[in-house]
């Protein structure tokens, strides 16, 4: 009886190691099935693992590799969207010298489940294909189908202001400024401003930890970029603000100025309607900075609408703004008004709100989710909607598909008609590299697509060690939600255009929805990418 088992155990082995397994992945379980399927074998290595902890993949040269159930999960949600994406790019007619590298993506990926709304499971051969591809490549493969949803160009300021050079001296200042502040309770909070010039206008001394060659080379660059530019525009946007901590400065500053020489630049195309914009409301504006600076640039009033205020915030009477006794520079006390109204936009009254909304412009700094949707499908039902409005969308992943403006183009692009499959889409924004992980990529080598497997038992944790073209998964769901937005707002009456108000380095969120109405000349402007 034993020589039979034993027989019987051999034979099962045997059949396992030459014929093809899959495991069947399902969301709160996994269970086997053996198929006829590619050329590797999918196996639990114990069964705490096997009861959802990871699983592993093994080929035929007897190497590991470790893909963790969040990975398979993720690589199933990022294969049922990319597919059908390459599938249109094949159908388009070009004689691209990619075409032969989309046709053997696309024949690898074949059998993949065909919507976001199907379980079903993946072969070894289609996370090879995927896990194949490295940073970059997947863009490259669809930019020219898909470039209307894809392209995000630079405004001026960014293509004039921010030299590659900057963009390197930025990215090491910010990792200095983030490690400085990692082990103090409360960050320091010095004279605002002081820490931009210091990194944008040339003002670096510490020759220590440069010397002297990088100085020459850095002022030089420095140069080139503009220092004296650089130098008015902080301190026009500085000179009014309390006192803040270098990380702050270096996160938001950047981001405070793009969006407000963005504006500059609408308004200027404006010529003499310019005049007419009265009001900034700033949605979502928390501490106030933002709406302060654009009241005191384009002198107007100021809103800010959000049922919660910082305590730190700049209209906050009870808060030690300044904390430093002595300035080198004389500070500039505001001179317009910004008023708060402590509610959600959907909350207020507009009807009786005395604002005059065709000589209004909407900011919406990093509001989360849907929430921009909320807002726009609100101001339209009430009949308020702003004249000029520029949009930053952040944490895709946040928002309901019930609120999301445009369904039926998501469901076109990308397969979207459900609450699931919008929540499981959607965690895929959330793969961008910081400008920390891209800084601390770039320090040490690059690991490859096929380094994987080379890596033999050693676990992968982080989904990037899987997956390299993640970040291009990313950046094309975040380009197809803004899209869907940007068509929408077309419908509303705007001319609209997705633009990158400040360079990657800054926030991988770097895009902003740019929509204005009423006015003819501006439309030309937009189709040029400003």
């Amino acid at each position: 009886m034993c020589c039979v088992r034993f027989c019987l155990f051999l034979f099962c082995f045997c059949f396992l190691e030459y014929s093809v397994t899959r495991l069947f992945v399902c969301e709160r379980q996994l269970w086997w099935g053996v198929v006829c399927w590619g050329d590797a074998v999918f196996f639990p290595s114990t069964r705490k693992k096997l009861l959802g902890m990871q699983c592993s993949l093994r080929v035929r040269s007897h190497t590991l590799v470790k893909c963790r159930r969040k990975q398979y999960h993720g690589t199933r949600a990022a294969l049922q969207f990319v597919t059908p994406l390459l599938v249109d790019a094949l159908h388009a007619a070009s004689s691209s010298p990619l075409d032969v590298r989309r046709k053997e993506l696309a024949s690898a990926l074949v059998g993949v489940p065909p919507s976001l709304s199907h379980e079903g499971p993946l072969a070894c051969s289609h996370l090879q294909a995927l896990a194949g591809l490295c940073e970059g490549d997947l863009l490259r493969l669809l930019s020219e189908t898909f470039s209307d949803v894809l392209e995000a160009p630079p405004t001026s300021h960014v293509a004039e202001m921010w030299s590659s050079s900057l963009q390197e001296t930025y990215v090491r200042e910010l990792a200095r400024a983030r490690a400085a502040e990692s082990n103090r309770s409360f960050p320091r909070r010095f004279e605002a401003g002081m820490t931009a010039h210091h990194v944008f206008s040339g003002a670096i001394k510490d020759a220590c930890a440069f010397g002297r060659e990088e100085q020459i080379r850095r002022e030089e660059d420095v140069e080139q970029v503009g220092a004296g530019r650089w130098s008015q525009l902080i301190d026009d946007y500085t000179l009014m603000l309390p006192d803040r901590s270098p990380l702050h400065e270096l996160e938001n500053l950047p981001q405070e100025i793009g969006i407000g020489e963005l504006l500059a630049s609408l308004l200027s195309w404006m010529g003499d309607e310019k005049e007419e914009i009265q009001t900034i409301m700033d949605v979502g504006g928390g501490n106030g900075f933002l709406a302060a600076q654009l009241a005191e640039i384009f002198r107007c009033e100021s809103i800010v609408v959000d049922p919660f205020t910082p305590k730190h915030a700049i209209d906050s009477g009870d808060f030690p703004h300044w904390v430093e006794p002595s300035r080198r520079r004389p500070r500039v006390p505001r001179q317009h008004s910004l008023c708060r109204i402590r509610q959600r936009l959907t909350d207020v009254n507009w009807k009786s709100t005395p604002l005059d909304f065709n000589r209004c412009t909407m900011i919406a700094k990093h509001l989360c989710g849907t929430a921009i949707d909320t807002c726009i499908h609100h101001l339209q039902f009430v009949d308020r909607l702003p004249r000029i409005m520029v949009l930053v969308p952040c944490c895709f992943n946040k928002g309901n598909f019930v609120e999301y403006c445009n369904p039926v183009y998501l469901h076109s692009a990308a397969g979207v008609k459900t609450e699931m499959a919008w929540n499981r889409w959607t965690r895929l924004t959330d793969w961008n590299r910081s400008s920390h992980q891209q800084f601390t990529a770039s320090t040490r080598p690059v690991k490859c697509c096929s380094d994987s497997v080379k890596m033999g038992h050693r676990k992968m944790k982080k989904l990037q060690h899987f997956l390299p073209c993640m970040d291009d998964i990313a950046f094309m769901a975040e380009a197809v939600i803004n899209h869907g937005r940007v068509l929408w707002l077309r419908q509303l009456g705007y001319h609209a255009l997705t633009v990158s108000y400040v360079p990657r380095c800054v926030t991988p969120k770097n895009r902003a929805i740019v929509a204005i109405r009423d006015i003819k000349p501006v439309a030309q402007h937009l189709q040029k990418g400003m």
